[in-house]
């Protein structure tokens, strides 16, 4: 039986679309004046294939379109507000940032396969951003936040899915004043498990997909400990201590960053669309590699967000890896102050660079990355998740940066340009 279309509104395509174009525009203009291992045409390439590959999205071909907007979400410059209903527009850069990783596998997929892949990378990236905002604005336990994240993701990949018992356990979940958007969670968790299951190799990578959302559900339940009223970083602590990493020097905020972030997830998406198998020990690598860009992911955003999260009455896995003493020892943030100095910033930026040198001396170890899709990926992660600083604090974008130039060169000279450079194209 022929799969059908699901298609995304050409509202949220248009908004992805200028993300990408207005990100890679900055990315290009990093470039000048330092080596980065990527040259302004290699990288203007890889903008100008997702850009394009997103169009491909846009519902016109007479499937089922969803869309993600909120319903009465004023029609001004929504690239302007970073903070919208269910931070709509963050969650749409996060989303875009996702699609770009697609480069790494698109040879392996038809234009079909493709489609479907970015598309559901976008739908899960919307998913965990939905219920990350619900559990952060609304007094969730730690148990209610569990069983919310487990009953949703697990819904997502479950080749038994089946829709009236997946809305009827998760209308007693939510909070009355948060079902206004119960119908956008059960139509993303229904259109992701559709494709997921129909995947050419969904079926092979569920495992490794549910030992993911069983951290990321772990990590998000945990962040509960993070805020206001139920502040205990030492419990936090304890737990998250015994957390997988590839390493014994990460630090337990660092396997808690792992835990709740994405990018591994979104890898194993695209590997379930490729037309042909990956190997295990290329699994193996990938597993390993993004193990570490995972926790810089979120150092990243979050080290944008200290001073705004501690005003919401969180305290973020940056903050607390800069001020874990400090944190451990208060019982309330109210008028908490860490006064942050620049050394503070600085020190911190360069610990993610070292963590993103290992992820690339693992990721690019015995492949051939003929069009430079690694440097292009770790360049673009600081401009996706800092994007709140451009223009206001860019030099910590340099610094972080400028720390990564040595193991990006020596990424780029590892592999021969088999690809031919493009040329820029002239706008």
């Amino acid at each position: 039986m022929a799969q059908r279309t699901i298609e995304l509104s050409s509202n949220d395509v248009d908004i992805l679309s200028d993300i990408v174009t207005k990100l890679g525009g900055y990315a290009k203009g990093l470039l000048d004046g330092v080596d980065l291992g990527i040259s302004r045409s290699r990288l203007s390439w890889h903008i100008d294939e997702v850009h394009r590959n997103l169009t491909r999205l846009r519902g016109s071909n007479g499937g089922r379109t969803i869309a993600l907007r909120p319903p009465g979400l004023n029609n001004g410059p929504v690239l302007d507000n970073m903070a919208d209903t269910w931070n709509y527009v963050q969650t749409l850069r996060f989303a875009a940032g996702a699609t770009m990783i697609s480069q790494r596998y698109q040879r392996f997929m038809s234009a079909e396969n493709l489609r479907r892949s970015m598309l559901a990378k976008i739908l899960y990236k919307c998913q965990t951003g939905i219920l990350d905002d619900l559990v952060d604005t609304h007094r969730y336990s730690y148990i209610e936040a569990k069983d919310l994240y487990h009953h949703v993701l697990s819904s997502m990949t479950d080749p038994d899915f089946e829709m009236n018992a997946f809305k009827n356990k998760l209308t007693s979940m939510m909070k009355q004043e948060q079902l206004g958007l119960f119908d956008l969670v059960t139509d993303i968790t229904a259109s992701f498990n559709e494709m997921f299951v129909e995947s050419p190799h969904g079926h092979e990578l569920f495992y490794q997909m549910d030992i993911l959302d069983e951290r990321v559900t772990l990590g998000q339940a945990l962040t509960m400990f993070q805020k206001e009223g139920s502040l205990d970083t030492v419990k936090i602590r304890r737990i998250a201590s015994r957390f997988y990493s590839p390493a014994e020097d990460l630090e337990w905020y660092d396997r808690l960053a792992n835990s709740v972030s994405g990018g591994t997830r979104y890898n194993l998406i695209d590997v379930s669309f490729c037309d042909s198998a990956l190997d295990m020990s290329q699994i193996n690598t990938l597993l390993e590699g993004w193990f570490y860009y995972d926790v810089v992911i979120v150092y990243l955003n979050n080290i944008v967000h200290i001073y705004q999260d501690l005003k919401e009455g969180i305290a973020n896995l940056s903050l607390i890896s800069m001020r874990e003493e400090e944190v451990s020892g208060l019982k309330t943030l109210a008028g908490y102050n860490p006064r942050l100095t620049t050394d503070d910033y600085s020190d911190h930026i360069r610990r993610l660079a070292g963590y993103a040198s290992r992820a690339l001396d693992v990721v690019t170890n015995g492949y051939e990355d003929e069009t430079l899709y690694y440097p292009f990926i770790t360049v673009m992660m600081p401009v996706v998740m800092m994007a709140e600083w451009i223009g206001k604090q860019d030099s910590f974008i340099d610094l972080y940066l400028d720390e990564l130039s040595p193991a990006l060169q020596r990424a780029a000279a590892e592999v021969e340009e088999i690809a031919p450079e493009p040329a820029e194209a002239v706008v």
